[in-house]
């Protein structure tokens, strides 16, 4: 009952403060994030080991534990008191557990509403393809998919499936059919959900990670076959999640895949999250469209040249991450201090801001 009370005062507070996370770790006063910045609850006891124990234990599973004691970490999803749902991650630090919560919104906002540029909502209207979307974490790319889920399952009737650990937002049908498939609840893996899609009448894909070996190139064979393949990958931007998705080919495939990549590759859009000024956050981003000098610069293995191709190609609808940000400055939407600190080169962002 203590740690019921427990977490409900600090969900409430959190939830009156519009929390988009809340950290806890034993030693410390609970932590939330809110309006892009971290705030440490003061007023909140300082939260012991056992309070961490009677936490966790009150909302995992009995196999959800048996795993965080084998692995040492869990990801799963909670809901608090029917009101809030979160992705939350159970690790242990120092030797102790702790916990992250990340706030699921119950609303899903149009690409429009999110800041998503044009270019990515356009390549929703091919039929096949593959659409990578990447960045650190808590850059909103689960939120940045549901999105585009969405959009196509209210203006199109498709068969969509989702490969998923775990479900965060839940879809309902409206013009298209929508599965939704837990990975370890559902399916075995996301090797296993993959090959069962091979066979049948399935018009979109989305895989939530990359993280057997194999997802790579099944990712591109169901691409090529006619399906419109959404991924989610762990990169920090555009180019290095090309060089990660292909590097993770077996070697003696590695020609085929970038082969394969630069046909079915339809646009990559790595995002960032920053506080906006006047509260809340926006969206910073570089895209990747993919038009025929991506295509031979990927199929001759040359990834480090792309970075000057988003450069040059602004009628394709690419950009950099510099120039996005030095936009959201020059329209007052974010600090120069946050800009600078998401920056990749700090200097050349330095004379932008001179410039504009």
């Amino acid at each position: 009952m203590s740690e019921t009370l427990l977490i409900n005062k600090i969900f409430n507070v959190s939830a009156e403060r519009k929390a988009t996370d809340i950290h806890l770790v034993a030693g410390s006063h609970p932590v939330v994030r809110t309006g892009g910045r971290l705030m440490t609850l003061n007023e909140e006891k300082v939260l012991t080991p056992s309070d961490l124990n009677g936490i966790i234990e009150s909302f995992l599973k009995k196999e959800e534990l048996e795993e965080l004691t084998r692995e040492r970490e869990i990801v799963s999803v909670y809901t608090w008191a029917n009101r809030l749902r979160f992705r939350v991650r159970v690790f242990y630090q120092k030797g102790y557990l702790a916990a992250s919560f990340r706030l699921i919104p119950s609303v899903i906002r149009s690409p429009k509403e999110l800041g998503l540029p044009n270019v990515i909502t356009q390549l929703l209207n091919r039929q096949k393809g593959l659409i990578i979307i990447t960045g650190p974490y808590g850059s909103g790319r689960s939120t940045s998919v549901v999105s585009l889920l969405e959009t196509l399952n209210r203006n199109k009737g498709l068969h969509i499936q989702t490969l998923e650990h775990p479900i965060e937002y839940l879809l309902v049908n409206n013009q298209s059919i929508i599965e939704q498939r837990q990975v370890d609840r559902d399916t075995l893996s996301f090797m296993k959900g993959l090959q069962d899609i091979e066979g049948e009448d399935i018009d979109v894909v989305f895989v939530s990670n990359l993280i057997e070996d194999g997802q790579e190139e099944k990712i591109l064979e169901l691409s090529e076959s006619g399906r419109l393949v959404i991924v989610i990958m762990d990169a920090d931007n555009v180019v290095s999640a090309l060089e990660r998705f292909v590097s993770n080919i077996d070697k003696d495939r590695r020609e085929w895949g970038r082969d394969l990549l630069s046909e079915v590759l339809l646009g990559v859009i790595s995002q960032r999250l920053l506080p906006r000024i006047g509260g809340g956050n926006t969206l910073a981003y570089e895209v990747l469209t993919s038009t025929p000098a991506v295509k031979s610069t990927i199929k001759e293995d040359r990834f480090y040249q792309l970075n000057s191709i988003m450069q040059t190609s602004k009628d394709e609808g690419m950009i950099n991450l510099d120039s996005s940000l030095l936009e959201l400055v020059r329209v007052s939407e974010v600090t120069q201090e946050d800009a600078k600190l998401n920056a990749i080169n700090p200097q050349i962002f330095k004379k932008g801001f001179r410039y504009k």
